[in-house]
């Protein structure tokens, strides 16, 4: 059945949700002074997060074992090393070429899901979704650009592999963007989040035996406030995904670089330019052209 209009219009609060909070989370690496691996963020992102759903899933009473338990865990496993594949090649990337070119490149991750969507989950874009998503790219990299004229100059290319890296992490993220939906199905959002960040701190915990850096006292503590960010963007995107379909709320993933300008002007002292609203207002209209084209004469009745 076609989700209701209400509910596609909750499950794009839900992914602006989840939009914010993982913009704090890719400024944790500049919070840093690119001090701390990519890879280590990750792993602390991933074991704090790890603490934070067992202790929800404490609260709640509900045992480990329970919600550990299930028949695709090879999806979760597959869903973990994207989430960590994703993270550290759009970390690493960002960290060897130019921020508003890297933020750029990460914009593709809606495309990618969009055509993911349509390829593995046989979900069906109209020409209404198609004007949409357009208009929140544009409105993205109105954004993107509007706000170097005001930044620190960016620093060169440093290393050939970062754009490649970066569009590498803008797909893995695509990736499982899909494998939530698909396990949003059938799953809790409790397990779900369990598993991911079981499976990646199990995955990256042997590398930090040897990759490990020493962090100072106060910046591993916020570090470790990755995690439950992490959790509650994750949170975010399980119900969206539960609402609405993957191709529908992809575009509204690019407000992520609205929230970026306004974290680069309250922490960092950038303030953001005419264009950078401007590119804003674009992807808000972007959002209201398709709640408002939500259901589609070619997409027929409810099935």
């Amino acid at each position: 059945m076609i989700p209701r209009l209400e509910s596609k219009a909750a499950a794009a609060l839900w992914v602006l949700g989840a939009a914010f909070a993982f913009s704090l989370l890719y400024a944790s690496g500049k919070l840093t002074g690119g001090l701390v691996p990519a890879i280590q963020i990750v792993f602390i992102r991933y074991v704090s997060g790890f603490v934070t759903v067992s202790g929800i899933a404490a609260a709640q009473r509900q045992p480990l074992k329970t919600l550990l338990a299930g028949g695709r865990r090879h999806l979760h496993l597959l869903r973990a090393f994207c989430g960590v594949g994703g993270g550290a090649c759009s970390i690493w990337g960002a960290t060897h070429m130019p921020l508003a070119d890297a933020s750029a490149l990460a914009l593709l991750q809606g495309v990618f899901t969009m055509g993911l969507a349509v390829l593995l989950l046989r979900e069906r874009i109209v020409l209404m979704q198609g004007i949409a998503g357009l208009l929140c790219v544009l409105g993205a990299l109105v954004i993107v650009r509007g706000n170097t004229g005001f930044a620190v100059a960016p620093d060169p290319l440093s290393h050939a592999w970062a754009p490649l890296a970066v569009l590498a992490g803008a797909f893995l993220t695509a990736c499982e963007v899909i494998l939530i939906k698909v396990l949003s199905r059938h799953e809790s959002m409790l397990s779900m989040l369990l598993h991911v960040n079981g499976f990646a701190s199990v995955i990256l915990g042997g590398a930090m035996l040897f990759l490990w850096v020493p962090v100072e006292p106060l910046t591993l503590a916020a570090l470790c406030l990755i995690g439950p960010m992490a959790i509650f963007g994750q949170m975010c995107n399980v119900r969206a995904y539960r609402l609405a379909d993957a191709a529908w709320l992809a575009p509204f993933t690019y407000s992520s670089v609205a929230f970026a300008a306004l974290i680069g002007w309250a922490v960092f002292g950038t303030l953001p330019s005419l264009m950078a609203w401007t590119g804003t207002a674009l992807i808000v209209a972007g959002g209201l052209l398709l709640i408002r084209k939500g259901r589609s004469p070619q997409q027929g009745s409810p099935k």
